[in-house]
């Protein structure tokens, strides 16, 4: 942690480090508050949320926030296990109040099957509380193992309770503790501290995934192994050999050959490569804004939405077939493709992974419509979309809510 660091967060701070090899990387963070505080963090341009996702999106109340009413003072570590590609990375931690950041810190993962973490964390005297989170971001999960210590303490005992991805984790050897997976028992007065160690096997798809340990008293959590797979052998896997990739994406020639991940990626950059990261994330969200209000004008899905067209007028002109953009959006990584263009392709792509996972926040504030400054506003709100209601300008590109929605 940076020396000149505050320790004592007011008003949103960032701290940016270096990746000299990208991979999977961890970041550890330490942060007490008080009844009165909260904290979240964003990495990058990623943002927290609960799960599953919920209409109104909570980032203060969920695991991987430090929340003061729940800790009333205590601290809460947080590790957040993403990928992280070469270059300047940022942490931003975001206030409410007067949270204490402790520590933080980062080590890269060598090995997915064995990602271990030599914790020896003993959590601060108090009554069911968060204490060590852990988020995996766009991975899986095989299996989580831990060792925990817990002690019996005259009338009362430390317990440790395993919570993911909202599901208690069962103990089914005892029924009047069988939410604490870990628990202490008054023979223990004279037997001492009890060290064990427990597996749980999840077997859970790559996705976004919440790992939380809450503490009862004082139990000691020694440490934490996570299993996620080979990593490696199951992302070169294709999944048929016409499926386009991130880093094949030549078009197959039937569009429903893309994910959905693909498909908006194509749009973002068709619509919007020259444009800012707010911007290109602002198409996208237009996009999933038509998704989510499912209505029959739109379409129901990613595929629905782009690729809507009566055969004569399309929804976005990056689609029509004789548009300059078809053609570059069809093989962005082509051997005639400019440098920017390619770069502008996986920033498309990564956009697009973290808009479908909810991984970042609308720029658009709902938005449905969007088009560039080479149309005037009043031919767009009186010819193309009559009643179209105006939010705002990101770049070169002017955002609107649906007219239906007044």
């Amino acid at each position: 942690m940076p020396q000149d660091f505050p320790k004592t967060i007011t008003q949103k701070t960032q701290v940016k480090f270096d990746i000299s090899t990208p991979g999977l990387h961890a970041i550890s963070i330490t942060a007490r508050c008080n009844k009165t505080d909260d904290l979240k963090v964003e990495i990058d341009d990623q943002f927290f949320r609960e799960i599953p996702p919920e209409k109104n999106i909570q980032r203060y109340d969920i695991p991987l926030a430090w929340n003061g009413t729940r800790l009333k003072g205590r601290s809460q570590t947080n590790i957040f296990l993403l990928y992280l590609e070469t270059g300047e990375h940022t942490i931003i931690f975001i206030p409410k109040g007067n949270p204490q950041v402790e520590s933080w810190s980062r080590q890269q993962i060598t090995d997915s099957t064995k990602i271990e973490f030599n914790l020896e964390q003993q959590a601060e005297n108090s009554n069911r509380r968060p204490w060590i989170m852990i988020a995996l971001v766009d991975v899986p999960l095989q299996s989580i193992t831990a060792k925990a210590s817990v002690s019996w303490h005259i009338f009362d005992g430390d317990d440790v309770k395993l919570i993911i991805d909202n599901n208690i984790e069962k103990n089914s050897q005892s029924l009047l503790w069988k939410n604490w997976l870990w628990h202490a028992t008054p023979i223990q007065i004279f037997s001492g501290s009890k060290k064990e160690q427990k597996t749980v096997a999840k077997n859970l798809d790559q996705g976004i995934h919440y790992i939380e340990f809450w503490a009862d008293r004082t139990p000691t959590l020694h440490s934490v192994i996570l299993d996620l797979g080979n990593l490696e052998s199951n992302q070169n896997q294709p999944v048929s050999d016409n499926t386009p990739t991130v880093d094949s994406p030549k078009w197959t020639g039937d569009f429903s050959d893309d994910s959905a991940q693909i498909i908006l990626a194509r749009l973002i950059f068709g619509e919007a490569r020259n444009q800012s990261k707010e911007a290109m994330t602002g198409v996208g969200w237009a996009i999933k804004n038509r998704v989510n209000a499912n209505k029959k004008y739109f379409g129901s899905s990613y595929h629905d939405v782009i690729l809507k067209n009566d055969g004569k007028y399309w929804q976005f002109s990056s689609f029509i077939p004789t548009d300059p953009n078809y053609k570059v959006l069809t093989n962005p990584l082509s051997s005639n493709a400019k440098e920017a263009d390619k770069q502008a392709w996986f920033v498309s792509c990564d956009i697009a992974s973290k808009i479908i996972s909810d991984l970042v926040v609308d720029p658009t504030d709902g938005a449905t419509f969007f088009h560039s400054s080479d149309l005037p506003q009043e031919k767009f709100v009186t010819q193309s979309v009559p009643g179209a209601i105006f939010i705002k300008r990101i770049d070169d590109l002017f955002f609107y809510k649906d007219p239906n929605e007044k």
